[in-house]
């Protein structure tokens, strides 16, 4: 798959979870539909949404990166529906620490991440995947889906992101 058809709108992910495991569903290979789902609290109307499209099947993490900015709304995702097989990790920017600035602390979970789930070099795990990075202001995270456009190419995955 060529980096620029890997990256897709959001709404390309609502059609995509919603129609999962449908039979003649091309991507429907008897797994669970693997999931990443990372924003920060302006992404949480977003990710709600998504979280609410999902099948009890899914499998996968929810990253949200909170606190500590201006402006930034007051978000507690700890409280959201999430099928049971999906994990949540609440990111806490704290004011004055180094890694403080939007985005910082999402970009360096979404990179944990791809490196566990999609190592250079392909993917020998099961998929597909279907992956929605938010905190489309962010420096980092912009730097970080601009690098995972190669590993995208060697695995089953889908990268959406708001607003392209």
């Amino acid at each position: 798959m060529a980096a620029q058809s890997a990256r897709r709108r959001s709404g390309d992910l609502e059609d995509y979870v919603t129609n999962y495991g449908d039979p003649a569903d091309e991507h429907n290979d008897g797994w669970g539909l693997h999931m990443l789902l990372a924003g920060d609290a302006h992404d949480a109307p977003e990710l709600q949404k998504l979280l609410g499209l999902m099948p009890r099947c899914a499998y996968g993490q929810v990253f949200v990166e909170v606190g500590a900015t201006g402006g930034q709304p007051d978000v507690d995702p700890t409280g959201w529906d999430i099928p049971p097989g999906v994990s949540l990790t609440v990111l806490r920017r704290t004011p004055g620490s180094p890694r403080a600035r939007r985005g910082r602390l999402l970009a360096a979970a979404v990179s944990a991440w791809a490196d566990e789930w999609l190592p250079d070099g392909g993917c020998t795990c099961a998929g597909p995947f279907a992956l929605w990075v938010g905190c489309a202001a962010s420096p980092d995270v912009e730097s970080l889906c601009r690098g995972l456009s190669g590993r995208l190419d060697l695995a089953p995955a889908h990268l959406h992101r708001p607003g392209l």
